[in-house]
């Protein structure tokens, strides 16, 4: 009696032990991705790189995950050739000459990325499709920008040998000296241009806002002005003048008689020339023309 409750006891031990593990083993499968209750077709992919894929990887299509990576072989057969069994959803169907793309990322996680051809025609399950590897940013890095670094690194030894010569020389030294007084001046400067535009600058606009003010109101004035009008009263007074130019060029009037007979002149110049002579008389014999005496006028 005691025997079979131990064995009893060893069968259920066993039991909870065996489905323990299938628990683990479910576990395992469901947090790498692995659905083990879906009945999936199997696909090949052949590389010559598979850096970073890993068994339970994931496949894409699109951005939609399609199924899992369940193995990664050698092929011994074929140089630098990897065999990548993919478990792909039963109702995708993969057309002939469709690719297999390994994606790499920058926390070194791998995906595949499967390429629909055009193809009518569709791969069966156990087909090999071709794959190639896109080693994206990183693998660019790896093939382009670290071997130009390598290149440019002599470069960039010579280069900072020749900044330390050139910081070095006491010339460098002198020249920032001469660049912090020059920057000192042109603060004062840019002082005294505040000062100018705060100050002098205002007054000379009002200035030149009244300038423009009294040249709008001398405009507004000349265009009052009545140009035709004063130009009819000119040219009336030019062809008075003119009227009159005439009438002294032809000896009408006192005027043009004046300016043309000779007599006035004749006898202006006789009156001056007696003038003068009675002048000279008057002051040789100034008694002939004036008597004066103290005691009255004595007859004679």
């Amino acid at each position: 009696m005691a025997k079979n409750k131990i064995i009893k006891k060893e069968l259920i031990v066993g039991v909870i032990g065996i489905f323990a593990l299938l628990i683990i083993y479910l576990l395992i499968n469901f947090f790498k991705g692995v659905n083990l209750f879906r009945n999936d077709n199997i696909y090949y992919a052949q590389f010559n790189d598979v850096s970073q894929l890993v068994n339970s990887s994931p496949i894409y299509l699109n951005g939609y995950k399609a199924g899992n990576v369940r193995n990664i072989d050698y092929d011994y057969n074929n140089v630098n050739k990897i065999i990548v069994e993919m478990s792909i959803d039963k109702r995708l169907r993969i057309p002939v000459g469709s690719t297999a793309k390994i994606s790499t990322h920058m926390l070194g996680s791998a995906e595949i990325g499967i390429i629909f051809s055009d193809s009518n025609e569709f791969c069966q399950p156990g087909d090999t499709i071709k794959g190639f590897m896109d080693k994206g940013i990183a693998g660019e890095a790896d093939e382009k920008i670290i071997p130009s670094f390598t290149k440019m690194l002599p470069k960039l030894d010579s280069i900072l040998v020749a900044t330390n010569r050139l910081l070095s020389n006491p010339a460098i030294v002198s020249t920032v000296e001469n660049v912090e007084k020059l920057s000192a001046e042109l603060n004062t400067t840019t002082k005294e241009l505040n000062q100018l535009l705060k100050n002098d600058v205002p007054q000379i606009t009002e200035r030149m806002l009244q300038i423009e003010d009294d040249v709008l109101a001398m405009s507004s004035q000349l265009s009052e002005v009545d140009y035709g009008k004063m130009f009819d009263t000119l040219d009336s007074t030019l062809v008075n003048v003119h009227r009159i130019t005439v009438a002294l060029d032809k000896e009408q009037g006192t005027m043009g008689m004046l300016l043309k007979d000779t007599t006035l002149y004749n006898n202006l110049n006789r009156t001056c020339d007696e003038a003068i002579s009675l002048l000279e008389n008057l002051r040789e014999n100034p008694k002939r023309y004036v008597h004066f005496s103290i005691f009255g006028r004595k007859d004679k």
